[in-house]
């Protein structure tokens, strides 16, 4: 009986290699992961040179995990299985408190703040032609959700006393905020949600922006997050909101990066690999937003991350003109080629996750 009982093992894991097998051979390989949001790994090309090095086994390896049969519903698997049967509490450093999904951050990297904060100081010091300088940081979900859930979190107060040695004006927007101002399987706030903190900004810098009733909102459903694709567990899509304006349809934003005139919001990019790239066409090195309903002629420079593409928007209203650069794209000894500083007032806007990241900034 035992003997059968092993025949039947064996049997059954043969027929099920075999399958994937086929399967592998049978099905095509896709180009892209759209859970991961990257690209996967193709067929390398088996060339004597890259045999020898082992580079074409090592390349070969990382195509078949990437191309792997039934792939999304093996992570899926794992996923489930590690939360209720393992009871771990996070998966690929994703953990769920409080309805939301969020990455683990942590520790507080003083060194890396420092980079941040010598980068921002360059910037300024460099540029005596800019008007007024100020600076605010937003707190990522961590902030609300790690420690209140038993998961280590970074020291938000240091890094906020850190700042202070940033050449400009502490705007303090932490208050305004809660972890239900962001999605709840995204990094990201929500538009809807961030008017106040645009019109506590606006204060701050001695303009005023419009409110809540000067924007109509337009919807779609089935978003999920980006911690929804890396935690790999079944979840519920959330809506995505954009806020429309006179102000906004009128504006005229123009990329550097593509040379050409875009939308302040592109639903277009809602089916894209990253769908919080409705706002603003997401990452881009240098923008330009002109207000032409402006009744002042006052300029602003935002060194901001993706939070930024959301935000820039709500900030239009109170500016004849809003340039976005992301100095994680474009390096800032090349900025004078593509930035006017004249007279402009300088906002850096940077999420706690960037600044303990200062690194990425070049």
């Amino acid at each position: 009986m035992e003997k059968v009982k092993q025949t039947l093992v064996a049997a059954v894991l043969a027929l099920t290699l075999s399958g994937l097998f086929i399967a592998h051979l049978v099905l095509p390989d896709e180009e892209l992961s759209s859970s991961e949001r990257r690209k996967l790994e193709q067929l390398p090309e088996l060339t004597w040179e890259d045999v020898f090095s082992g580079d074409y086994f090592a390349d070969l390896e990382i195509y078949l995990l990437d191309q792997f049969p039934l792939r999304e519903q093996f992570r899926t698997l794992k996923a489930q299985f590690q939360y209720k049967v393992l009871g771990m509490r996070d998966n690929n450093d994703i953990y769920l408190a409080g309805g939301h999904l969020m990455k683990l951050e942590y520790p507080f990297k003083a060194s890396q703040a420092k980079l941040a904060i010598d980068k921002f100081n360059a910037i300024l010091a460099s540029h005596p032609q800019i008007g007024d300088a100020y600076y605010a940081l937003i707190p990522d979900k961590n902030y609300f959700l790690a420690e209140q859930n038993g998961f280590p979190a970074m020291d938000y107060a240091a890094l906020v006393q850190q700042a202070q040695e940033i050449n400009a004006q502490y705007i303090d927007i932490f208050p305004l905020l809660s972890a239900d101002d962001y999605y709840f399987t995204d990094s990201h706030w929500r538009q809807e949600c961030i008017v106040p903190v645009a019109q506590a900004l606006a204060e701050a810098m001695g303009a005023q922006v419009d409110g809540m009733e000067a924007y109509r909102t337009e919807v779609e459903g089935g978003f999920y997050g980006v911690y929804a694709d890396q935690s790999a567990l079944p979840l519920n899509w959330e809506i995505l909101t954009v806020l429309r304006s006179d102000v906004t349809d009128a504006a005229v934003v123009y990329s550097v990066e593509q040379n050409k005139t875009i939308p302040v919001y592109n639903w277009q990019d809602f089916l894209g690999m990253d769908p919080y790239d409705v706002y603003l066409s997401g990452a881009e090195a240098v923008l330009t937003m002109e207000n032409p309903l402006a009744q002042n002629d006052r300029e602003l420079v935002v060194f901001r991350d993706s939070f930024g593409s959301s935000m820039a928007p709500l900030l239009l209203s109170g500016y004849s003109k809003v340039t976005l650069v992301d100095i994680r794209y474009i390096a800032s000894s090349l900025l004078d080629d593509y930035v006017s500083f004249d007279g402009a007032d300088v906002l850096f806007l940077y999420s706690t996750a960037i600044f303990n990241a200062g690194a990425t900034l070049k």
